[in-house]
């Protein structure tokens, strides 16, 4: 009984959180989302933020010459971070 209780516990935090990318109102953070969804850097060439643009294509490209352009140093540490 318990592990069905912590098997359905899961699962509903679970499907609580996910929010799928076609649902994000704000069209930056939509198109960072799906970019880093699917790996794919279209997606974020169609960001207008400078500083989001940057972070997504760091993410995809997995590079961190694109980290360095953020000038908000809160997503600047966000990009170093995701990179390894």
């Amino acid at each position: 009984m318990k592990k069905i209780l912590v098997v359905t516990t899961m699962w509903m935090c679970f499907a609580v959180h996910a929010q799928s990318c076609d649902d994000i109102k704000d069209k930056d953070k939509a198109h960072y989302c799906r970019a880093t969804t699917t790996n794919d850097k279209s997606h974020c060439q169609k960001i207008a933020g400078n500083d989001l643009l940057n972070l997504c294509m760091g993410k995809v490209e997995n590079d961190m010459k694109y980290c360095r352009r953020i000038a908000a140093e809160k997503i600047k540490k966000r990009c170093e971070n995701s990179i390894r």
